[in-house]
């Protein structure tokens, strides 16, 4: 049977309903921007902040004690999509929306104001590591709960472009963050950044956190969860351990698209630096091309994807991603491909996946249990792959292997790849599903 979408009746009385929809758009944007923002403005500043607030004998030991703090944030996300998606199922989309910017923005402010090592000892470290676990509870349900609300809400001949847009704000983020940088720098120089500067990055990301906090809790509930809860569907075990095969796959999806955007769109500019090719804030400068190109990508898959289904835009970009990468960085190593090239064009592949498989994976479970059964298998990956990235990066570097680094991406790339093209419309279940037994009953071929 051939793969093409229909109209999908099942979310007629959510979308006829007189929604404030393009504040359902900001809601669930806001967050993930925030969270990208967050996320990216660590991994973009840890080199200036490491030395003053890390220990270590030189410059190399503070700043893989900064990525170790750093990864740790995904070890805590795990425990975070459990809980968060627990709030999620059980109390609301609204409050599991809510909770996550609130504990978002409270980590940002600790570590603007967080002690120096001079001052405090190991306790500044301790500080940061604190505010980083919280950071990662929260940010451990923040992709499926937004998906999850995406899914539930938007009309279903719009919903891959509202999830498009949603999640457009990964990329958004990262690009603020790389501006915000730039900007500090031009202002403060390197040496301002490192003696300070740096916690006005921070306070700012805690800002945009409280910013999205007021407006998320001005947004709807989901007629679809409203029903589930005034019907008595609960999250369930037996639900959960019935869909452990898609739980499997949607952990193989997110593999290759959480590595992917690490290197992408945080660490490439570092990466480039290591070359010698340019300097790291030439680099910086010329990925905001990059990081663009990326939102483009997104939104662009988005409305595809709503005219021709998601899974050609998700097998096109894992598997783009995937065997360009390596040409396109030794491309860039040896002078034939400049960054200008070799960055867009990678960031372009991820970006093709990335703004539609949130929205695809949310549908591979019942309203019951569909935050949490996505959120734990995604935060698992985004732990073991995409928080150990920059260490093992930085790590790989250090010891002279430099090309390891987008080998190690293509490598994550190729699983998800391959689990792109495991995913059938078959799998998808409708929005307003409340049973599942995770047999392969729909047969539907719809978007």
């Amino acid at each position: 049977m051939a793969e093409s979408p229909v109209a999908d009746p099942y979310s007629a009385p959510v979308a006829d309903r007189p929604l404030p929809r393009a504040r359902v758009v900001v809601a669930s944007t806001a967050g993930i921007f925030v969270e990208s923002l967050d996320w990216a403005i660590y991994g973009l500043v840890a080199p200036y902040f490491a030395e003053q607030v890390f220990p270590g004998a030189d410059q190399t030991a503070a700043r893989l004690g900064a990525y170790a703090v750093f990864a740790a944030g995904f070890v805590a996300r795990p425990l975070g999509s459990f809980v968060m998606g627990r709030i999620t199922d059980v109390r609301g989309r609204r409050a599991g929306l809510t909770a996550s910017v609130a504990l978002i923005a409270v980590g940002s402010l600790l570590i603007a104001a967080a002690p120096t090592h001079a001052v405090a000892g190991l306790a500044a470290a301790g500080v940061v590591l604190v505010a980083r676990l919280l950071q990662g509870i929260a940010m451990g349900g923040e992709v499926a709960t937004a998906a999850t609300y995406v899914v539930e809400v938007a009309p279903p001949n719009r919903r891959h472009r509202y999830g498009a847009f949603a999640y457009s704000g990964d990329a958004l983020g990262t690009l603020v963050g790389n501006v915000l940088l730039a900007v500090l720098l031009a202002v403060l120089g390197t040496a301002g950044v490192e003696s300070g500067g740096w916690r006005i990055a921070f306070a700012a990301a805690g800002l945009c956190g409280a910013l999205a906090f007021w407006i998320r809790r001005g947004v709807p509930e989901s007629d679809v969860f409203a029903t589930a809860r005034e019907a008595g569907y609960l999250p369930a075990w037996p639900q959960i351990a019935a869909h452990l095969p898609r739980m499997l796959l949607a952990f193989g999806l997110t593999i290759g698209s959480t590595m992917g955007i690490y290197f992408g769109s945080i660490y490439l500019p570092t990466w480039a630096a290591h070359t010698g090719r340019l300097t790291e804030a030439a680099a910086t400068g010329q990925h905001n091309v990059a990081l663009i190109t990326l939102l483009i990508a997104m939104i662009t898959a988005g409305f595809l994807s709503d005219r021709f289904g998601p899974l050609a835009l998700i097998r096109a970009g894992f598997t783009g991603a995937a065997v360009l990468v390596l040409p396109l960085m030794i491309g860039f190593q040896t002078g034939h491909v400049p960054y200008l090239v070799a960055a867009p064009v990678f960031t372009a592949c991820i970006g093709l996946q990335l703004g539609v498989t949130p929205v695809a994976g949310a549908r591979l479970f019942p309203v019951p249990i569909r935050a949490v059964a996505l959120g734990i298998p995604a935060a698992v990956a985004i732990a073991g792959f995409g928080g150990t990235f920059l260490f093992i990066a930085e790590w790989l570097v250090d010891h002279g292997h430099l090309l390891l680094v987008p080998g190690y991406a293509a490598a994550g790339l190729t699983i998800s790849a391959v689990g792109s093209w495991l995913v059938r419309y078959s799998l998808l279940y409708p929005v307003d599903t409340m049973v599942g037994t995770g047999a392969d009953t729909d047969t539907r071929t719809e978007g």
